[in-house]
């Protein structure tokens, strides 16, 4: 491992054309950075200059003069991923496209964020929201902005026994909440605890067993498993899948035998309903067996559903977790099923007859 009391080199081209100044500023964002405990010995060198320079970026510091004023969470500065870029630009001698935006937060600012030195300014928040800030840790502030002091490197020892370091963080990332799902065949998976896990949740245990005709579950997708924690894959390409990537699967693929229904369901959080180019994506994936699909978009709330602002698509259904015994049928005269089977034909024409009994009976 890289030693951190020494001022850490960079070679790159972009770094090599800065002007003496900024690359002294780079390298010593670098070596607090090293010294608080996050390795970078493992990062490309374009990486350890773009990660220095969104540290110095969110604390608003340009010389090295002013580590001693670092800006923390303590005080209403803070600047979004797109901010970042432009005061990289600005101040670090940087031509960075503003396109390259959601690279901040997921690559140079990950290990920060991990670490807990660098906080967002609005927790909770959705990750894709624009207004979402990023700042230092007013408690990591307290000792950057000792930095220079003959025995700086003795406090940070001090200070990183106090402070659990980004190793030790990474690795209780072990021991996060995991939401417990049992489903309708007795068993028992864990996923990534997050509100986009938990309407699946509710799909797998409230929506399945009033809706599901005995539905046995045979995808559940999640973050942190490529294939998802439930993926019968024999079952799925007996069924006509001739797709079982995770990008194209649904969040959730269940089967019901009694009525040879495939059901297909998106939980919708901030993205991903069911829209005409989303159903005709999953048609084109079950090809000739299409007709047996029954299309949900399930949401937490009365709320979500009306703020989902984008085209939900006809002949299919919506299901809301908290009035979680109703459906919501997106066409005017069925009950859900498949729009391809012979019981969808004959409620229907059994409808046709109640409308024709009742005009004569007018």
């Amino acid at each position: 491992m890289m030693d951190y009391k020494k001022l850490p080199t960079i070679d790159y081209r972009t770094f090599n054309r800065k002007s003496d100044k900024v690359q002294k500023l780079i390298r010593q964002s670098l070596q607090i950075i090293n010294a608080l405990g996050i390795p970078i010995d493992d990062l490309t060198e374009r990486q350890k200059e773009k990660m220095a320079m969104a540290f110095l970026a969110v604390g608003d510091v340009k010389t090295s003069a002013g580590w001693k004023k670092i800006k923390d969470s303590n005080n209403e500065y803070s600047l979004t991923t797109r901010e970042i870029i432009a005061y990289e630009n600005k101040y670090f001698e940087e031509n960075i496209s503003s396109g390259s935006y959601d690279d901040i937060k997921r690559k140079d600012l990950s290990k920060l964020l991990l670490a807990m030195i660098v906080v967002n300014s609005k927790p909770g928040s959705n990750t894709s929201n624009p207004t979402r800030g990023y700042k230092i840790n007013s408690e990591y502030s307290r000792i950057i902005k000792n930095y220079g002091q003959s025995d700086w490197f003795m406090q940070v020892e001090a200070f990183n026994k106090m402070h659990p370091t980004y190793a030790e963080r990474v690795s209780a990332k072990r021991e996060i909440p995991k939401l417990v799902v049992h489903t309708l065949d007795g068993k028992e998976i864990h996923l990534k605890d997050g509100e986009h896990n938990a309407i699946q949740k509710q799909v797998i245990e409230e929506l399945l067993p009033r809706f599901g005709y005995g539905a046995v579950l045979l995808y559940c997708g999640d973050s942190d498993n490529k294939y998802g924690l439930i993926f019968e894959k024999e079952k799925l390409t007996e069924l006509g899948f001739s797709d079982l990537t995770q990008s194209i699967l649904p969040d959730v693929v269940a089967y019901s035998s009694e009525k040879d229904w495939i059901y297909l369901v998106e939980a919708y959080h901030t993205s991903n309903p069911i829209t005409p180019q989303r159903k005709l994506e999953l048609q084109q994936i079950l090809g000739e067996k299409a007709d047996k699909a029954v299309f949900i978009t399930a949401f937490e709330n009365n709320s979500a559903y009306r703020n989902c602002s984008e085209e939900l698509a006809w002949e299919t259904e919506v299901w809301i977790a908290t009035e979680p015994d109703h459906m919501i049928h997106r066409d005017g005269f069925r009950f859900m099923g498949p729009y391809g089977d012979n019981a969808f034909n004959d409620r229907l024409h059994a409808y046709i007859a109640v409308l024709r009994n009742r005009e004569n009976l007018e």
